[in-house]
């Protein structure tokens, strides 16, 4: 199992340390946010950043936003991190534009128009990074005889990992972009576990239909986690956090995988997701924000140490 930490929502230097800080605490990957009209650094330039401090984690985009850049734009600049950081960057993509405002200042009037913007953007994306003298003809983008240069380091190339959204559902339209183009489909938040299998038979079936090897495909998700001396003042804590940060009450879901309580509970949980076939968890702590930083690293230390197999 792979632990993945995105940074704090950092607006200063302080999310270069978080890179260094996620390496020296077991993560696999540190993941960087984009968002416009929130406080946030932009991506790539954090991740541009943190290779040159770190040597071994991976560094993703999570996610970058297709209806937030052109697709030459986030191909140049997917490449350039890569060659920067000796070939360890994911290209963590979503539609983006969680934000209303970000759409708006985009010129992107309504979500129909934002997915299928998206969609032809991943389009010329993948045939970027795998094919030379590509030309395209469609609704939004027409071009000829378009060869990305330089390559990346990482072949055939930068890899692929695309999210979505929970929202009671998983959007077919996601699912066919994973099954299309990714090499690692991250599951939304709260997805209940009884709908993992049927996600991934459509996966599949859009993978063989675009005649990829669909075993290829890995799966991620995101893991919702609170640590504390027990499981129900862990779950007091998520519901009363995430309610502040989404503005709506809410209350943690029985069929959900979250990590709460004692650093062994957490464990037992990443143990469900292994056998849901999860190989990948995206950490994303559920507590007071002062004790986010403590949060990550004691998660680190006691339950990302356990599947290193380095255990104290």
């Amino acid at each position: 199992m792979e632990f993945g930490v995105t940074h704090l929502r950092a607006s200063d230097r302080s999310a270069v340390r978080q890179g260094m800080d996620a390496e020296a605490w077991g993560y696999g990957i540190f993941w960087a946010p984009e968002f416009l009209a929130i406080p946030t650094l932009e991506p790539f330039a954090v991740l541009s950043a943190v290779a040159q401090r770190t040597s071994e984690i991976r560094l993703g985009t999570g996610v970058a936003g297709l209806a937030l850049r052109s697709p030459f734009q986030l191909a140049k600049a997917a490449v350039t991190t890569d060659i920067l950081s000796g070939g360890r960057l994911t290209l963590g993509l979503g539609l983006g534009g969680v934000h209303p405002k970000d759409l708006e200042v985009e010129g992107i009037p309504n979500l129909r128009e934002r997915g299928r913007v998206s969609n032809e953007r991943l389009e010329i994306l993948y045939r970027l990074f795998t094919e030379k003298s590509v030309s395209h003809s469609g609704e939004h983008y027409k071009f000829e005889d378009f060869t990305l240069t330089p390559e990346s380091v990482q072949k055939p190339h930068v890899p692929i990992w695309i999210g979505a959204r929970w929202t009671g559902k998983i959007a077919e339209a996601a699912l066919k972009r994973a099954g299309t183009y990714a090499d690692v489909f991250i599951f939304p938040a709260d997805t209940p576990t009884d709908r993992y299998p049927e996600a991934k038979e459509k996966i599949r079936a859009y993978a063989e239909a675009a005649g990829r090897e669909p075993g290829a495909i890995g799966y991620a998700s995101t893991l919702w986690t609170c640590l504390a001396s027990t499981r129900e003042e862990a779950k007091a804590i998520a519901n009363r956090e995430i309610t502040r940060s989404l503005g709506v009450p809410w209350v943690v879901p029985d069929n959900a995988c979250y990590g709460l309580g004692r650093p062994e509970e957490c464990i037992a949980t990443v143990e469900e997701f292994a056998g849901l076939g999860v190989s990948h968890l995206l950490l994303a702590p559920c507590c007071e924000p002062e004790e986010t930083t403590n949060q990550v690293e004691q998660f680190g230390r006691e339950v990302v140490s356990h599947f290193r197999g380095d255990a104290q």
